[in-house]
């Protein structure tokens, strides 16, 4: 099956990369940093204020998709913890840094090669990311040299699949939805989402899961011949 389109979006993680090894929750390196900035900080009190923040942080993204940032749901549990917003929120910031780089994650083998083939056929190329970790600027200039828009759901404020995430993306590409195909590996994120606002769509079948996705694929190589 070959689909005609002028741009294609993809998701990141698990489609584009995906995480390196089994590490701690990110709170913890989080709270290491805290400490070493001389924040007087309650290990217990922090961590349960910290959980209780972050339930309601995924209640609200659950019912609304609306996204928020890390840094604000750290900050919160700081300040219901005692601590003043203004004093603690550049410590914060630098913390959430900390924690971030301590995440590895590696490129799929076949991901860049077919972002840069892509590309050079002349497809436009977005990234539609569901993510309240700030992304790093080494990452984001990564990004940049690969795709021409990128689209963070902490950046924009909706999460996929709500529509406005990859309306907001077809905008910025200059590209009609059903010009356009988003390959990710979400069944409902990606797939639903981006469906829902006419966008063609590639599953990465990096799981055994049932989609009505218009191809699937086991590696990102397969769209340089589908397209």
């Amino acid at each position: 099956m070959i689909l005609k389109v002028k741009a294609v979006t993809f998701d990141d993680f698990n489609t584009l990369r995906y995480p390196l090894g089994e590490e701690e929750d990110i709170i913890y390196p989080i709270l290491k940093a805290l400490e070493r900035q001389g924040l007087s900080v309650n290990d217990e009190e922090f961590l349960k204020q910290y959980l209780r923040v972050d339930r309601l942080y995924r209640k609200k993204l659950e019912e609304t998709l609306r996204e928020s940032l890390l840094d604000d749901i750290v900050m919160n549990a700081l300040v219901a913890c005692g601590h003043k917003r203004k004093t603690v929120e550049e410590i914060a910031k630098e913390a959430v840094d900390y924690g971030i780089a301590t995440r590895k994650a590696k490129w799929f083998p076949d991901a860049k090669r077919t972002l840069i083939t892509l590309r050079e056929k002349g497809y436009k190329l977005g990234l539609i990311s569901n993510t309240h970790w700030r992304i790093l600027e080494s990452l984001r200039k990564e990004f940049e040299k690969l795709l021409d828009v990128i689209t963070l759901s902490y950046e924009h404020g909706y999460a996929k699949p709500h529509p406005s995430i990859f309306v907001a993306t077809l905008k910025k590409l200059g590209t009609n939805a059903n010009d356009c195909l988003h390959a990710g590996d979400d069944p409902i994120a990606d797939i639903q989402g981006a469906k829902s606002v006419g966008m063609k769509t590639a599953f990465i079948k990096r799981r055994d899961i049932k989609t009505d996705a218009d191809i699937e694929i086991k590696r990102l190589t397969e769209l340089i011949r589908l397209l």
